[in-house]
């Protein structure tokens, strides 16, 4: 799969770095919640917290990347997808389905 500026994947077929900026921006403060359900550590959740105390978006943010880093070909949309829907954050999973591909949040 080419890799674009505006796709939702990277060359080695992963969510990149830009499509979870934007992503990152629809999840709130229950991301711990989220980041457990997709195999994140009580540690590496303490760290996504510790890593900018007073912005949200960059927690959550670092706890994606961390799962992105952790899981490598496991961290898919459709593994997403299935914890946001676990979780019950259809509303979340409807936000970033409709966020067009196009669109990037620069934190």
């Amino acid at each position: 799969m080419a890799a674009t500026t505006a796709s939702l994947y990277g060359p080695d077929g992963l969510l990149c770095d830009r499509k979870l900026t934007t992503i990152s921006n629809l999840i709130g403060n229950k991301y711990p919640d989220l980041g457990f359900k997709l195999g994140l550590t009580a540690e590496q959740i303490r760290a996504a917290k510790s890593s900018s105390p007073e912005r949200l978006e960059h927690q959550v943010y670092y706890m994606l990347a961390t799962w992105k880093d952790e899981f490598k070909q496991g961290a898919t949309m459709n593994r997403l997808n299935q914890a946001l829907q676990d979780l019950g954050w259809i509303s979340v999973m409807t936000q970033i389905r409709n966020t067009p591909e196009h669109f990037y949040v620069v934190l």
